[in-house]
């Protein structure tokens, strides 16, 4: 092998892939979901508070709240307060998971593109441009408040 084909073969063993960018993605995506919602068991926890926040207002706030709304009802908040709050953050949540999703999906199919049409500097920037918006997708809802 000659210098150039040496420097060929250096480069391309350093060459990113379509691979390691969405890689990269999904990455942010976990450590963005994480940063919401804390450990896998809290998320579950997060969606039973919702499930009962929906079954007490769908019975206009009447009767005991039940457990996982009542232990929200705290420090002078009202039991449909309480509700009212697990229900606008699990909105939230909601539509985070939603948008990370759409954003993670359509990107990864896009630098696969790139990468296919041997765009790398423009797949590189789109990666960075999409861990940007999933981190700023998340800023202030749940854990990550």
């Amino acid at each position: 092998m000659d210098e150039s084909e040496v420097n060929e073969h250096v480069r391309a063993q350093r060459a990113v892939t379509a691979i390691e960018l969405c890689q990269r993605i999904d990455t942010a995506a976990d450590l963005a979901r994480r940063a919401v919602a804390g450990d896998p068991l809290r998320a579950v926890e997060y969606d039973r508070a919702r499930l009962q926040a929906e079954q007490f207002a769908a019975a206009g706030y009447e009767g005991d709240a039940p457990p996982m709304v009542a232990a929200w009802a705290i420090n002078g908040r009202t039991p449909q307060q309480a509700a009212d709050s697990i229900l606008a953050e699990a909105a939230a949540y909601t539509n985070a998971l939603e948008l990370l999703r759409t954003t993670r999906l359509a990107a990864k199919e896009q630098i696969r593109t790139l990468m296919a049409a041997g765009e790398v500097e423009q797949a590189q920037q789109l990666t960075a441009q999409t861990i940007a918006a999933i981190e700023a997708a998340v800023a202030g809802i749940g854990n990550n408040a």
